[in-house]
Order: structure tokens, then sequence, then C-alpha cells
């Protein structure tokens, strides 16, 4: 017998977020990802096909069909765009739409935890999408590489292997998962060209800044502290000055004590001071980020001068304090 949650859906239970847009005649046109507030994530033109609208034409009014591949029901729930949840694409930006549920999702259903992308980083992602070949629909991995394409929003992915399954038309608002389960994004296009392998996604903060209505449910925006402009400066000035900074073998020990995310994410350079400054850019964007890595110069340091000096500049900055002058 399965083990429920609060929420009644099955512990352990994974992915059960995965959303299906159906067009005319329930065929399956494009994913979503179901988020919190009975809403679903997807490409505004996913939504646009859907509906069958010109480019021109506002979906206000309109209503779709969808339904839930991770739910054993697969029975339909009608939709339609939220209020301020449409950004159709224009001139390389937007693409995104969030749709408002007409009825609750099924009870073996859950939201997807959706976490900024950030870097790419080489990381491995999975996407399930709708290929019209694969009727119940289908997942493939891939690596994102690096921001580019049409929209300077929109981060590059390219297939893991050149065998197997590859994103394809119906994967346009599937969900790309992390390996710790969060949706960083949603794919967008692909390259049409049989060669390739090659595709886009846009990164759930992008999909905020055009739908700030869904900025609650995305996790680093909502709790990431707010540092003053001079954080990221004032800190990696205080760091490069710390001994343990100077040597890159305890560098790097110090970077995987901090986090692999952080280490995974953040770009190297062999120039100490634009080193120490994407290590403190990437820990900026984590709630906890930081002090990890004050944590971690702390065990190396034993309370030089140089980490009371770095603590006194982090205090300062929580404080909302600015840059202290010089004396003349």
């Amino acid at each position: 017998m399965a083990h429920t949650g609060v929420s009644g859906v099955p512990q352990g239970a994974a992915d059960t977020w995965r959303v299906r847009i159906r067009g005319a005649g329930g065929t399956p046109v494009g994913a979503g990802v179901l988020i919190s507030g009975g809403r679903v994530l997807t490409c505004a033109h996913v939504a646009r096909t859907a509906l069958g609208l010109a480019d021109d034409e506002s979906p206000a009014g309109a209503e779709l069909a969808l339904d839930f591949a991770g739910s054993a029901t697969r029975e339909p729930v009608a939709a339609s765009v939220a209020a301020q949840g449409w950004a159709p694409p224009v001139d390389g930006r937007g693409d995104v739409a969030v749709l408002t549920l007409h009825g609750p999702a099924p009870d073996d259903c859950a939201p997807a935890s959706l976490h900024a992308c950030g870097p790419a980083g080489d990381r491995i992602v999975r996407v399930f999408g709708q290929p019209q070949a694969a009727g119940p629909g289908r997942w493939v991995r891939v690596r994102l590489v690096g921001s580019g394409g049409l929209s300077p929003d929109w981060v590059q992915f390219e297939g893991v292997t050149q065998l197997g399954d590859r994103v394809q038309q119906g994967f346009s608002g599937a969900g790309a998962v992390d390996a710790a389960g969060d949706v960083l994004g949603i794919v967008v296009a692909e390259d049409l060209r049989a060669a390739q392998r090659t595709g886009w996604l846009i990164p759930v903060e992008a999909a905020a800044r055009y739908c700030p209505l869904i900025s609650g449910a995305v996790t680093s925006l909502e709790n990431t502290p707010s540092w003053p402009p001079q954080a990221e400066r004032d800190l990696t000035s205080a760091l490069v000055r710390i001994p343990s900074m100077y040597d890159p073998q305890r560098r790097e020990r110090i970077l995987r004590d901090t986090g692999d995310d952080v280490a995974l994410l953040a770009v190297r350079s062999p120039v100490l001071l634009e080193d120490v400054r994407a290590v403190v850019a990437v820990c900026l964007q984590y709630a906890d980020g930081i002090d990890r890595l004050a944590a971690a110069l702390r065990w190396y340091e034993h309370g030089s001068l140089s980490i009371r000096e770095f603590e006194r500049v982090l205090a300062r900055l929580r404080s909302g304090d600015g840059p202290q002058e010089s004396a003349s």
C-alpha cells in the first residue's frame, strides 16, 4: 500500500507535475508544468496552437484542454490564460504563458519545485515531451551549454548522445528537471535540421520576469536575500586578501566545501580576481551561498586578520550600510 503525504500525493512520487496541452481533437500539441496556485507554466506559442489563434489574436476568454501525464486518471481539465499571464514572442523576447485551471488538478499530482537556472554549467537535465510518434510521451536527457539562441534570455542545450530520442516538435513547454528534481526552465525551441540535436529553454527566472505572477513559486527569487549593489565588488575585494584564496589548490578545496552547486556553476579563471569574483557571483544567487563560503573559509583561516576583515565587510553589507570611505 502506498503511503501518502499531507497533500494526498503518494510519497516518493516524482514528476507528477507533467502536463500535456491538447489541441483540436484532443491531440497533444505541447507540454506544461503544474505550479502552485492551480496554474500551469507553458510557452505562449503552445497555448496559441492549442487555441487555434492567429499571431495577432488575444487568448482572453478562450478555453483549452489539458491533462496530466503523471496522473493515473488522465482526465482532461479545462484551462485558460491567466490575467497577466500572457507574454507572446515579440522580437526574440517572451513566449511564456501561465494558465489557470478551471478545476482541481488530480489528487495524485503535485506542483513542481521551480528553481532559478542560473549559469548553465554543463549540467545534465531531462525533459518530458509529447512527440506525436510517441503517444504517452518520452523523456530525453540533454546538457545545458550556455546562453544563446534567438533571445538573450534563452539557454542552449545539446543532446547527450547521438542515439535515441531527441527534443523535437511536441516538447515545447516541457519542464527541464535537474538532478535535485527542480524544474529550471521550459523548452521553447529546437533546431529543425535533422542532423542537429540542439534546442533552447527559457529559464524560470526569465519566465518570471515576463509573467511576475509566478515569481513567488521560484525558490531562488523568493528566498535569496537582497544584497546592496556593491556586494559583489566588496566581497571580492575582501576575499582576494585572504591567504587561503592565494593557493589554487586550497581555493579549490574551499570551493568544494562551499557546495557542489557553487563548484559546478562558477565559471573559473586562472586570474585570481576574476576567479573569486565568479565564485562570489554564484554564491549571491543562493540564500545561504555566502554563509557557506564564509564557513569554509573559517575552517582554513582559524581567525586570521584577513578573515576577520572579511567578516566585518559581510556584516556591513548585511546591515545595508554603504562602502566605508578610505581615510585621506
